[in-house]
């Protein structure tokens, strides 16, 4: 029987459907069979970051309702992974709940782990997911805002087990605020984790290819953790989640500097770029 798991936030831009995706690649990748649910009805967007956008010919609805089988509707994304996409019609005021239970009864034994992307804020969508889960994790991202909002949905979980699972952070000063800051705020047993912010993984997943993530990586290793903490409740040293966090402003920095030399290309002894009297000059031509 699978463990099943929801991704929330109360607010939307945190950066969930990534993480939800990215620790299902995590779990498949060693040797776990694992489900990705896109739970955001009318509004799904995990099916673009899989890169299986033209292959959702069915969905959770359809299979819900009796219109496909199984095979029909479930995507295979790599080894070990497969993913059931939202409707994009339906919403979930329109949804049976009920109907929900049906499928994850079906489903629930195929599977180690079932991972469910919830849709942002509140409402009947949460509640569905969060009755069906049996862990929920409440993804914060560097603002107050989303800190709030997401406590906001713990009256929502009752006695369930729950952790905060920290997105988008990183080891320096920014615009937003610092891990710490965050951290502090969190009682340590509810405490799930911190990703760092990761230009590697939102470039990848603008692309439809975040399922080659390196999971050596400060993103990878930050993630491979978290899975550690949320399922198997072991404890990891802060130390070890500040080096993630250092280490993946050294990758981004090393990111944009390898990007910007991409830019710049040598013609003629001359260096040039696509603003420059150079580069005009050879389109020119």
């Amino acid at each position: 029987m699978a463990a099943i798991l929801s991704a929330a936030s109360g607010k939307g831009g945190v950066g969930k459907t990534l993480i939800t995706a990215s620790l299902g690649i995590t779990l498949s990748r060693r040797g776990k069979k694992v489900l990705l649910i896109d739970g955001d009805m009318g509004l799904r967007n995990m099916d673009l970051i899989l890169g299986l956008e033209n292959d959702c010919f069915y969905n959770i609805c359809d299979l819900a309702e009796g219109k496909c089988f199984l095979e029909d509707a479930v995507l295979p994304v790599m080894d070990n992974l497969d993913f059931l996409p939202a409707s994009q019609k339906e919403t979930w005021e329109t949804v049976f709940p009920a109907a929900m239970d049906t499928v994850l009864d079906d489903i629930h034994r195929l599977y180690d782990y079932i991972l469910i992307d919830c849709p942002a804020g509140m409402g009947k969508g949460i509640e569905t997911a969060f009755r069906l889960s049996d862990k929920i994790v409440l993804l914060v991202a560097p603002a107050w805002s989303s800190r709030r909002n997401a406590d906001r949905l713990l009256p929502l979980i009752g006695k369930k087990p729950y952790a905060y699972l920290l997105n988008r952070f990183t080891g320096g000063e920014g615009t937003g605020l610092s891990f710490h800051e965050v951290y502090d705020t969190v009682d340590e047993e509810s405490f799930g984790g911190v990703i760092p912010f990761s230009l590697m993984a939102d470039r990848l997943a603008n692309r439809g290819e975040l399922i080659d993530f390196d999971e050596k990586s400060a993103y990878g290793r930050a993630l491979t953790d978290a899975a550690r903490t949320l399922f198997k409740d072991k404890e990891i040293p802060l130390s070890r989640w500040e080096s993630f966090l250092a280490a993946g402003d050294r990758e981004n920095e090393e990111d944009m500097e390898r990007r910007n030399r991409n830019q710049t290309h040598e013609v003629k002894g001359l260096s040039w770029h696509s603003g420059s009297r150079a580069y005009k000059w050879q389109r020119r031509r």
